[in-house]
């Protein structure tokens, strides 16, 4: 299985400027960025992100153990989104450094679990999670008829500049 993510430059924009912004209870922000699918080959398929949606600061937990906790409200709200539009949720997330991110023991212990609770409401969408760094990313992803997370194989910010990063 092979997954390409291309994300407008508006809505990486607007990632990267929300979750760059301080939050009162949570150490990082969290926000979900909706995905149209495409099917480039039987087993290659193609994300394009096409919006961007903060996590409101009433919808965070007061939870130190985690750089941010996002309670049932923001998980709800990113299910209506899906029932709503009919578009795929990648959760997103930034750890504030260049180079690759990499997930924490809490991102791989907590986003399958998310991503999972998108597909009961989302079967026919792609799910995932992206963290961003300041030049590149990480993504991991579902699509439908296959409900394993698996790593994305390119991360494109269309737009100018053109941006890869996952290279």
């Amino acid at each position: 299985m092979k997954a390409d993510i291309r994300l407008l430059g508006s809505v990486y924009a607007a990632a990267i400027a929300d979750l760059s912004r301080p939050h009162p209870v949570a150490a990082e922000r969290v926000g979900f960025i909706s995905v149209a699918l495409g099917k480039l080959s039987p087993n290659h398929f193609l994300l394009l992100g096409h919006g961007y949606t903060a996590v409101p600061d009433a919808h965070y937990l007061d939870y130190p153990r985690a750089g941010a906790c996002i309670g049932p409200d923001a998980i709800r709200a990113a299910m209506q989104r899906i029932l709503d539009t009919g578009a795929g949720q990648l959760h997103v997330h930034l750890h504030d450094h260049s180079g690759r991110p990499r997930p924490s023991r809490t991102d791989l212990r907590d986003m399958p679990a998310l991503v999972k609770s998108l597909n009961v409401v989302g079967p026919a969408c792609a799910h995932g999670a992206i963290i961003l760094s300041s030049d590149r990313a990480w993504a991991q992803v579902t699509v439908p008829d296959s409900r394993q997370l698996f790593d994305a194989s390119a991360v494109t910010v269309v737009g100018f500049p053109l941006l890869f990063l996952n290279r």
